[in-house]
């Protein structure tokens, strides 16, 4: 499960990108979004907290969601429950 959710977190970060009205108008926060399974299902993404925002919250479900795809499930998941929750930071500074 560890190895599943660092995978997601690290293509995540390829996807990513600052709503350039966000960005604009000093928008930041954070939104978790929860990457679950069950055993005829493919990943499926959801907001589980939003960031305040609903700008930076549609970005995190879109990144998360071609993350997921992206991400190759791992032999041990297949078929398998499970569920996996993610903080997106959006932040002027570092972003």
């Amino acid at each position: 499960m560890r190895e599943y959710r660092v995978a997601l977190a690290i293509e995540a970060k390829r996807f990513k990108r600052y709503p350039p009205l966000a960005r604009e108008r000093g928008w930041e926060g954070i939104a978790e979004v929860s990457v679950s399974a069950g055993k005829l299902t493919e990943p499926r993404v959801s907001l589980e907290r939003s960031s305040g925002y609903a700008v930076l919250d549609e970005q995190t479900l879109e990144m998360l969601r071609r993350a997921a795809h992206a991400t190759p499930l791992p032999e041990a998941l297949r078929g398998r429950d499970f569920r996996v929750v993610l903080p997106v930071r959006f932040s002027l500074d570092s972003d």
